[in-house]
């Protein structure tokens, strides 16, 4: 009877709260279908520090167990929170060395411990990250890597899994992390159940689809923003950096130098970041054929291209459309 405890916090999501929870419990059924009255189904609760009751973002009220010293149980997880901008996230966060502790008491009696999107943070915060390979959500790369700089952080799975340390990346991801609790619990042939009847495609296990090849990282140096608006206004033609150099009367070594040092990457790949984005865009938006908006975005070779658009997405560009083209309409 593995014993699960799920870590409640003002603010946290309620869908990743209560989902996780929900998946426990579709699990049970399919045991109970499967392995009768005596089978070891999932238990849990929604624990908190100090076991009062909390408010999810969505303002869902859900009473919680205090956590205790001696408690033990084989799996935590610890849900995706509320960003509501870094000020407040960090004063969450230097708010929970206890919670730390207790987690990190957990995991050196056996138990799992599970963290979805923001809440990979505060499974950071307790060091068990370190020199091991983990993921977060996206948009948050950057704060991560600056805040956990011993963490081994990988941003293309969607799902990331070492030493009874399970991270997932955006807040949605919970219901794959979940599928895959149910697997190391009960096997694989129970999770494949739960996905079938949840409708959970288990298949996407990367981010990269997802992740915009063009971070909003805001700057005040001219020269880049200025070079950056000229590439925009010119990435479906021919680009030359020495032109783009000449625009901006720098030579090409300063306005290498100066682009890596802002937006940590050179003008060509910005460039072709530009470019694969336009096409991402159309291939979600439109039906034109590859080779043509290869032409748009810049590129006279489809092949080069397609190449290209594979290396950066991790798909060629057509089982790209094929997975993300929008249906509605």
């Amino acid at each position: 009877m593995p014993r699960a405890a799920i870590l409640a916090f003002d603010g946290c999501y309620a869908s990743s709260l209560g989902g996780f929870a929900d998946i426990l419990q579709v699990a049970n059924s399919h045991l109970r279908r499967q392995q009768g009255a005596s089978a070891a189904l999932f238990e849990w609760r929604f624990v908190s520090l100090r076991g009062e009751p909390i408010a999810a973002s969505n303002g869902l009220q859900l009473q919680t167990h205090k956590i205790g010293a001696r408690e033990h149980y084989d799996l935590v997880f610890i849900p995706s929170l509320h960003y509501a901008g870094h000020r407040k996230f960090d004063l969450l966060l230097k708010a929970q060395p206890a919670t730390c502790a207790w987690l990190t008491s957990q995991w050196s009696r056996g138990a799992w411990l599970a963290a979805n999107c923001t809440g990979t943070f505060i499974l950071a915060q307790t060091g068990l990250l370190d020199d091991r390979i983990a993921t977060t959500t996206w948009w948050l790369e950057r704060q991560f890597r600056t805040r956990f700089p011993r963490v081994e952080l990988q941003m293309q799975p969607v799902l990331t899994e070492v030493d009874r340390l399970l991270c997932a990346g955006a807040s949605a991801s919970y219901l794959l992390q979940a599928i895959r609790v149910v697997e190391r619990f009960c096997g694989p042939p129970i999770a494949s159940q739960c996905a079938k009847s949840m409708l959970i495609d288990v298949s996407q296990t990367t981010q990269t689809p997802y992740v915009p090849l063009l971070a909003d990282i805001a700057h005040t140096d001219a020269v880049v923003h200025r070079a950056q608006h000229w590439l925009q206004r010119n990435m479906s033609g021919s680009v030359r950096m020495s032109e783009l150099a000449a625009e901006l009367a720098v030579s090409e070594r300063t306005l290498i130098r100066r682009f890596n040092a802002v937006l940590d990457q050179s003008p060509l790949t910005y460039l072709q970041h530009l470019r694969i984005e336009a096409a991402r865009a159309l291939l979600e938006a439109s039906d034109q054929g590859v080779d043509q908006i290869a032409l748009q975005v810049g590129y006279n070779d489809g092949s080069s291209f397609s190449r290209l658009f594979r290396a950066r997405m991790g798909l060629s560009p057509g089982a790209y459309r094929s997975r993300y083209q929008s249906k509605w309409c």
